[in-house]
């Protein structure tokens, strides 16, 4: 068994090395052209490991590889939700 990736940066190297052969080259293009909140220039830097933003690497794999399920352990972790303040006495 191993141990569970811990951060965002781990999931992304993770994640890379799975999708990274397969990952067609006209994805970003797609993904620009579709509106994506990323430019070409920073989905580029994803794609080729230069810029590590787990989120656009799972936008990516999701269109360029649609038969692809990520595993869940890849996915990343929600942020915990802030409880409101308490009333003091």
């Amino acid at each position: 068994m191993r141990a569970p990736l811990s951060c965002d940066r781990q999931r992304f190297y993770h994640l890379m090395s799975l999708v990274c052969e397969d990952l067609p080259n006209t994805t970003v293009d797609t993904l620009v052209r579709a509106g994506h909140e990323a430019t070409t220039e920073q989905l580029r830097a994803v794609r080729q490991c230069r810029k590590v933003h787990l989120p656009w690497l799972i936008d990516l794999v999701r269109v360029g590889l649609p038969h692809f399920l990520i595993p869940a352990e890849l996915l990343p972790v929600p942020p915990a939700p802030v409880a409101p303040p308490t009333p003091g006495p």
